[in-house]
């Protein structure tokens, strides 16, 4: 009975001790210079220690040249299969620490020393691995490496696939203005009836839809859409516009209006050819220049005016002889989701012989989103 008791009590304190410090450690080897990190603490408490040690490596020296974890009673290795050989995946339980080592290693932020490694502590890091090309997902950023290719690129999971940056769906905001084809600004005795308020004739787009067919990678691509492009032309003069034969004709009514604008509504979709010079769409400039082709759905001349006291509104729905169809060579340059952006008009602003012969004109920005 005092055997089994003694038998008992040593396999009781083995289990004890066994709970008990566990000596590991991480070697960081810096050009010359080797430090050796001990960590001593229960087998249970050592993923989350070691991986606030790597952490702390990582956070506190961005010039580490090689980092080395040693661990005495838990298997190191997993290396990728078909990866590069200064890749290196640790399993610890269930966390992962990939450590990944570049010629060319660059960052969001900006570019890294050339050598420099990046670590990777994470329990949910996905590896995937083809004859082509390793990605490491680790449900933030994703880490990509192609066969032949000695880079490693770090950037958005959106941005993987190379559609890069397409500069369509925004917000704009523009002045509108009339142009003769001959190019030269017509004047007012020339546009009679349709002479305009410049500063209260503007533009307005929202463009919805977007996509971006890449020709080389992130930088330059062709881009295409769908967007909505409302103008406002505010006439100066006291006129109530209508059609007749076909002809616009203007009526001046000796009201004084505070407010007599003429608007055309088109459904637009632009086809683009698009540099940026960064794959980054923060830190990029963007240069686009194509055509952008509308059909016409909405035109209406809105009044209002003030007679004998009393406020009055008249809103009329007509087609106002704008031509259905639209056509408009487009330039923006922008940097980020800012651009500026010019039109001009490919076709006539109204039908042939029912107004003034002149293209539309404008110039503004785009909030990109």
């Amino acid at each position: 009975m005092k055997i089994k008791l003694l038998t008992a009590f040593l396999f009781s304190g083995l289990a004890l001790f066994a709970q008990q410090n566990k000596t590991k450690k991480i070697v960081k080897i810096q050009g010359n210079d080797t430090t050796i990190i001990m960590i001593n603490s229960r087998i249970d408490q050592m993923d989350s220690l070691l991986t606030e040690e790597m952490k702390n490596i990582y956070i506190n020296d961005s010039s580490i040249k090689r980092v080395d974890v040693f661990i005495d009673t838990t298997i190191v290795g997993d290396a990728l299969i078909g990866s590069p050989s200064d890749t290196t995946q640790i399993k610890i339980g269930n966390m992962k620490i990939v450590i990944l080592e570049s010629k060319d290693l660059k960052a969001m932020d900006g570019e890294t020393p050339k050598g420099q490694r990046k670590i990777i502590i994470d329990e949910k890091v996905i590896i995937e691995n083809d004859d082509e090309r390793i990605v490491l997902n680790d449900g933030k950023d994703s880490y990509s490496f192609e066969k032949g290719d000695e880079n490693w690129n770090n950037m958005d999971n959106d941005d993987c696939s190379g559609d890069g940056n397409p500069i369509w769906a925004g917000i704009g905001i523009n002045a509108n203005g009339f142009l003769k084809p001959d190019k030269q600004f017509p004047t007012t005795n020339e546009l009679g009836f349709l002479t305009l308020d410049p500063a209260k004739s503007i533009g307005l787009q929202v463009n919805f839809a977007e996509k971006r067919f890449p020709i080389l990678k992130d930088y330059l691509g062709v881009v295409t859409g769908l967007g909505f492009q409302w103008n406002r032309y505010a006439l100066e003069g006291a006129y109530d516009l209508t059609v007749v034969n076909d002809t616009l004709v203007g009526v001046n009514t000796g009201l004084n209006y505070s407010k007599n604008v003429l608007t055309s509504t088109y459904l637009q979709a632009p086809l683009l050819l698009q540099i940026s010079t960064n794959k980054n769409p923060n830190a990029a400039w963007n240069i686009s220049a194509g055509v952008v082709g509308g059909i016409r759905i909405d035109a209406r001349q809105v009044q209002k005016w003030e007679s004998d006291g009393k406020k009055n509104k008249d809103k009329t729905k007509d087609d106002f002889q704008f031509n259905p169809f639209q056509a408009s060579l487009m330039a923006t340059v922008g940097y980020g989701d800012w651009s500026l952006y010019v039109t001009y008009g490919l076709s006539d602003v109204f039908n042939e012989g029912a107004a003034l012969k002149a293209r539309g004109v404008n110039a503004g920005i785009l909030l990109s989103f």
